[in-house]
């Protein structure tokens, strides 16, 4: 009787901690900085620009979007929480992106790789200074996370664009072509039918060939 309740209790209190190691939010194992290659900069100055729906969205016309990776997932984990630093106008300023969506962050675990993405104002600069992940694996010295890429308001504080490139050649062709009238021969439209006529003639062609040579026999 004994053993019973024992196995009992033994199974109730295992089945217990599997629930709260199933609710609780992912525990944090290591810190590690930003990618000091990839700041500072803004949106609109990072090389990478990229907007996707599903990574913060944009282009939006005062805001910019920061999209930040977690490479070799088999040892540094996922994103528990990341804490940034940008310069502003008004001075500095610090954003935390954590495992609870708001409506401007985010962490996106289900995209092969643990990623994270922020909105802020348009113009902000993202800085090194103490932007730093926490992550639920084990880093190494040296190892970083990275902005991947950006995505820079349509317009600026001041309305002026800043999600093109300044200094990007515009390419201007130096002829300008005739507009294209009818149909063209490439035009699966016209070919098929050219080739349906064609096919026809030829055959045509060759019937009459034949009774031609039939009616000469006779005559002969």
């Amino acid at each position: 009787m004994k053993l019973r309740t024992s196995v009992r209790l033994a199974g109730a209190m295992l089945a217990s901690m599997i629930s709260l190691a199933i609710a609780s939010p992912a525990s944090a194992a290591g810190t590690i900085p930003i990618n000091p290659g990839n700041v500072p900069t803004t949106a609109a100055g990072f090389g990478t620009r990229q907007c996707e729906q599903n990574l913060g969205g944009g282009p939006f016309a005062d805001q910019d979007v920061w999209v930040f990776v977690l490479p070799q997932p088999n040892q540094l984990g996922q994103f528990v929480s990341l804490h940034l630093n940008f310069s502003t106008p008004n001075g500095p300023v610090t954003r935390d992106i954590t495992t609870t969506p708001t409506q401007d962050s985010a962490i996106v675990d289900d995209m092969g790789t643990s990623k994270a993405w922020i909105r802020t104002p348009a113009g902000w600069t993202l800085t090194n200074g103490s932007t730093t992940a926490n992550i639920t694996g084990n880093p190494e010295p040296g190892d970083n996370f990275n902005l991947t890429h950006t995505c820079p308001a349509s317009g600026g504080p001041t309305g002026t664009p800043t999600g093109t490139p300044t200094g990007t050649p515009t390419v201007t062709p130096s002829h300008t072509k005739l507009p294209v009238t009818g149909t063209s021969f490439g035009d699966p439209s016209f070919a098929v039918p050219l080739a349906v006529g064609s096919g026809l003639v030829l055959a045509g062609s060759m019937v009459l060939v034949l009774r031609r040579r039939r009616d000469a026999k006779v005559q002969s």
